[in-house]
């Protein structure tokens, strides 16, 4: 490695060190806590969840990653209550289970970690309105009482009640400190049970635990302090808070000044977080979306590193690459960067900018498909996937088989990201690999990614891999190079990976010949073009991304799906959904740092349980909900109705090699999931 282009001469701040409580970091560095998916977990005795060893490997990961502190994903510490929408009920409480499995594990984990240069840090947290009851009959846990819209009761806890519960806190510290933990962190943000104390929206009380801002972190400051009395004083105490709920009404600036200084009396760490869970107005700055700016909420951290005198603080929110993160720390604006989708995307994050290599990071492209259960295409299988990472839900890949030889040679016609994520992956196997293109660039259908500002993470994605395919010497590309039968038996390969992507769909609609009709694929480039009013045809994610991104170069928009909702393909990622008809709705500014105050906007008309029937030289006739035929002008009918396989184009291929493999768009018509997971699946193959 040359000394002078590491990633510690580049990001001198990034890398310094920083001692805490006595415990030195190696850098600035924090894999925040994510949960990692429900392989992390099995079912113990009566019903209460215990790590896996799946689990100790995957954090290791982090560490190995380079990073400084290693958080594991929230553990509810409550018996009572399952934690979440992951069903999770942690063991912190069966004598002979944390004895004979849960501490093992956890010692697994932590002597992993540790290995690796870093400090382990166990999350905990309780859900209060968010938690689903073991006994029916119970109650849930909040500052005030309410009744929620699944109909279940919210009680006001009473004194004793927070006893309880800071007392389940304080013996699952301390359990986490026998398995090896140097720091324990206590989630105090989102909206969860600690955090809704905090909140002036969810906390209505008029006692000594409500009211101002001292009043309502009583509770939780209770809390840290029990953990203080168990653990004794030479473990770290983290906590994660909400320093802005991005709504009206809600916690302030100011208010998280106080409140901080009155946290810091016991907590090591602060980190600023922001937002509600499960409000999908805020969730948006929660987990920042595309449709935000990368680090939207650092101003939290910037703010309290002028009021906080002893605690170190840490940010947080879609921070993706070294050089914010370093500029970050240089300025002054934070002690600690923390990153939890960025170590998913890419567990040896840290690591690779560390030596240099930060153009090889698979940037994470802010989908949020971590967060849901998805379905890998072609599996039926649910878990917690990445798009851009298909090994995540390949934790234990079986060793290689003796029949598969190295050193193959290997045809992959296309170019496109299925081309060539399965380029990079087979070249990682040994093999000799020709990608044919026939275009003069690589990228495929990713070129949309240069003309569409809050698709900039797509746009690294493809960047990415064109990099690794460019720099790797085992792989050879035809640009402009027609990929013909002949020219493949030429090439005498032993496997062909067929990557040719789809083609544009229109269905059979009058007048779709017309000079004023073309396809969403077709549209970049040409905005400017396009004129001042335009009908798009199709209302999943293609047609509603589009209106976004034209609501800048065209008056009005015409937004026709036949169907009774919008995005019915987006489900796999909710929020982004959500987001993205918000975001077609109204005026919001990616620098924002609220959206409950962005305007309506009057640029998109969204007809639903509409559908086009006919296309004139002046726009297009649809029937509407009613069984009304109306006609809309517009100077371009946009089709975004989806690509279709060329299935005569996949026959072109069929027996040119032992193997032909059919990947992407050419065997089911997909997203970036579709195309990392598949090429991924198929370099298993040869």
């Amino acid at each position: 490695m040359n000394r002078e282009k590491s990633g510690a001469e580049k990001y001198p701040a990034l890398f310094s060190e920083i001692t805490i409580k006595g415990k030195t970091l190696k850098n600035r560095i924090v894999a925040a806590p994510n949960s990692g998916g429900p392989n992390l977990f099995r079912a113990g005795d009566n019903g209460f969840s215990v790590f896996t060893e799946t689990a100790a490997q995957y954090y290791a990961k982090e560490a190995r990653g380079g990073a400084a502190i290693v958080n594991t994903g929230h553990l509810g510490v409550d018996p009572r209550y399952y934690l979440g929408s992951n069903m999770e009920r942690f063991d912190f409480f069966q004598k002979e289970m944390i004895n004979n499995h849960q501490l093992p594990v956890m010692h697994m984990m932590t002597d992993m970690i540790h290995a690796y240069g870093a400090l382990a840090a166990i999350e905990l947290n309780h859900g209060g309105q968010f938690c689903t009851p073991v006994d029916p009959a119970d109650k849930l846990l909040g500052p005030s009482p309410k009744k929620l819209e699944n109909g279940l009761e919210v009680a006001e806890m009473s004194e004793e009640e927070m006893n309880r519960v800071a007392d389940y806190f304080a013996s699952a510290a301390l359990i986490g400190k026998r398995g090896g933990f140097d720091i324990v962190n206590i989630h105090a943000g989102h909206n969860w049970l600690l955090g809704a104390f905090f909140s002036p929206i969810e906390n209505q009380r008029t006692d000594k635990y409500g009211g101002n801002a001292a009043n309502r972190a009583r509770f939780p400051k209770m809390v840290i302090d029990r953990i203080r009395e168990a653990v004794g004083d030479d473990m770290i105490i983290a906590d994660r808070f909400s320093g802005c709920e991005t709504i009206e009404g809600g916690i302030t600036l100011e208010e998280t000044a106080e409140i901080f200084q009155i946290l810091e009396e016991t907590a090591d760490i602060l980190q600023c977080s922001a937002g509600m869970i499960h409000d999908e107005l805020t969730e948006g700055f929660t987990f920042p979306l595309q449709y935000m700016q990368h680090g939207c909420n650092t101003y939290i951290a910037k703010e309290m590193k002028k009021h906080c005198k002893k605690a170190v603080i840490e940010t947080i929110g879609g921070i993706n690459e070294p050089q914010m993160a370093d500029l970050l720390i240089a300025e002054g604006g934070t002690d600690l960067v923390g990153m939890s989708r960025s170590f998913i995307a890419d567990p040896d994050w840290a690591e690779k900018v560390r030596c240099g290599r930060e153009d090889e990071i698979r940037p994470c492209i802010r989908c949020l498909r971590c967060l849901n259960y998805s379905t890998i295409p072609g599996s039926g299988t649910g878990t917690s996937m990445c798009t851009v990472n298909p090994r995540r839900v390949f934790p234990h890949p079986l060793p290689p088989s003796y029949l598969l030889q190295p050193n193959k040679k290997v045809v992959v016609i296309g170019g496109g990201p299925a081309g060539m994520k399965a380029a990079v992956e087979l070249s990682r196997k040994g093999h000799r690999v020709s990608i044919f293109e026939k275009a003069g660039t690589l990228g495929g259908r990713l070129y949309f990614s240069d003309y569409m500002e809050f698709k900039e993470d797509i746009r690294r994605y493809r960047d990415y891999l064109i990099r690794l395919v460019e720099k790797d010497e085992k792989i050879t590309v035809y640009l402009n190079t027609e990929a013909t039968r002949e020219r493949i038996e030429q090439e005498a390969p032993d496997a062909v990976i067929v990557a040719i992507g789809a083609e544009p769909f229109v269905p059979p609609i009058e007048g779709r010949e017309k000079a004023n009709v073309i396809h969403s694929a077709e549209v970049f480039g040409m905005e400017s073009q396009l004129g001042e009013t335009v009908a798009i045809v199709g209302g999943g994610q293609v047609g509603c991304e589009l209106a976004v991104h034209l609501k800048q170069f065209c008056k009005k928009i015409e937004l026709i799906e036949a169907g009774e909702e919008l995005m019915p393909d987006g489900y796999d990622t909710p929020e982004e959904r959500y987001w993205t008809i918000f975001c077609m709705e109204h005026d919001f500014e990616r620098s924002g740092r609220e959206s409950a105050s962005a305007p309506l906007s009057d640029k998109v008309t969204i007809r639903l349980n509409s559908k086009c029937v006919s296309i004139d030289d002046q726009g297009l006739s649809i029937v509407d909900a009613a069984g009304e035929r109306q006609h809309i002008k517009a100077d371009k009918v946009i089709m975004a109705t989806g690509l279709k396989p060329d299935a005569e184009k996949k026959q072109i291929f069929k027996n040119t090699a032992y193997d032909v493999i059919y990947i992407g768009d050419c065997e089911k018509v997909g997203n970036i999931l579709g195309t990392s997971s598949s090429a991924y699946r198929a370099s298993f193959r040869i």
